[in-house]
């Protein structure tokens, strides 16, 4: 993720491909939110973002958007959009889209945007969108649901006796890489590793712990893949994390992304608690954006062993589901579907675990146990 910091706005920042064989140098994505974005040079290059929320004023022809209303999950039909700009440069054009449709244009609006809009029932994609004379810079996008939302379960599937189960699968040190050039932060670093077999803290008496420690807005990533043709569609991905008093404190996200590139697609079913905005966002593949749901996630209780269990699937040959997160036996029903993107990338499956630093550049140490993936 690129990122304001407090004290310094650093230019934008552009994806770089990783040049490996196999899918283990590329996160769920950029992170996301209340963004900088300028303008991509090259279709290689896709538009990194920063947020805004933490900076007074944007260096010059940079747009800042932070959307400070409405928030994601359950609205009325009848909501307000306020939107705040940072930059340096005379706002010349905003634009709210619903559902990736422009919903309100004005050119006379040079500093903060408010506007009511009137939604149908349903769920909504919302984000507003700020241009200056010379760059664009875009929000947070939010999901929205006015009225009751599409039927899910909270609870998780009772597997198939033909499953296959990889347990342990932080102790399978042949598979684990890490990088964090690939992990799109702001500043990268060297500073940076895994330690396998850890006995305290741990949950099985072997531990994986991961570190990372850097500038502000500095990103991890550790990346587990297994290669080869894999024929399943539905992925419970059972793991514990563990975060020491100054991680939970100032880690802005934890990501947890299970992926699948199969005959020239790429099935990334990333997820993140997002400590920073307070919510649980997933990844829309097709349209490379993290989306902020309405399930929050608040920051977790440090020195203690926290339980995720997702259940995703592979629904078609073009997308994949969020079925149901259960966060240390509290269940949430997602129901919720995005479209894959083209990869060159040969048939894998993997899982990865990507640590974020928050505008204070303190040290992150993360342990995770326990981590098993069944698949049919």
């Amino acid at each position: 993720m690129v990122k304001f910091s407090v004290s310094l706005l650093k230019a934008p920042g552009f994806r770089r491909l990783p040049h490996i064989s196999v899918p283990a140098c590329q996160s769920a994505a950029q992170q996301k939110g209340n963004c900088l974005c300028a303008l991509a040079k090259s279709s290689l290059l896709l538009c990194a973002f920063a947020c805004a929320l933490a900076l007074p004023i944007a260096a010059h022809g940079q747009v800042g958007v932070w959307l400070q209303s409405p928030l994601p999950g359950s609205n009325p039909a009848k909501i307000q959009v306020t939107a705040v700009p940072y930059s340096s440069s005379a706002i010349t054009t905003w634009i709210i889209y619903v559902d990736d449709a422009i919903a309100y244009q004005t050119n006379n609006t040079p500093g903060t945007l408010s506007k009511t809009l009137t939604l149908s029932n349903g769920s909504h994609l919302l984000y507003a969108r700020a241009w200056t004379s010379d760059s664009v810079g875009t929000s947070a996008t939010l999901m929205i649901q006015v009225g009751a939302p599409p039927s899910s379960s909270s609870v998780l599937p009772n597997p198939p006796s033909k499953a296959k189960v990889f347990s342990q699968m932080q102790n399978s040190t042949a598979n684990w890489t890490e990088c964090s050039l690939c992990a799109e932060g702001t500043n990268d670093t060297t500073n940076y590793w895994m330690a396998p077999f850890q006995h305290t803290p741990s949950k099985s008496g072997s531990s994986l712990e991961l570190y990372l420690d850097g500038l502000p807005w500095t990103n991890a990533l550790f990346i587990d893949t297994m290669a080869g043709t894999s024929s399943a569609a539905h992925f419970l991905w059972d793991f514990w994390v563990y975060q020491d008093s100054t991680t939970a404190a100032n880690i802005w996200s934890s990501e947890f992304d299970l992926w699948q590139t199969l005959g020239g697609k790429e099935f990334m079913i990333g997820s993140q608690c997002d400590f920073g905005d307070g919510y649980w966002d997933t990844w829309d593949s097709a349209n490379n954006r993290w989306i902020e749901n309405g399930v929050a996630c608040p920051r977790w209780a440090a020195n203690t062993w926290h339980h995720v269990q997702w259940y995703v699937e592979r629904i078609s040959s073009t997308q994949y589901r969020y079925d149901t997160l259960v966060l240390d036996g509290h269940g949430y029903g997602f129901n919720q579907a995005w479209k894959v993107n083209p990869i060159t990338w040969p048939d894998a499956v993997g899982i990865q675990y990507q640590l974020d630093q928050g505008a204070n550049g303190d040290p992150v140490h993360q342990w995770i146990d326990n981590v098993k993936l069944t698949t049919w």
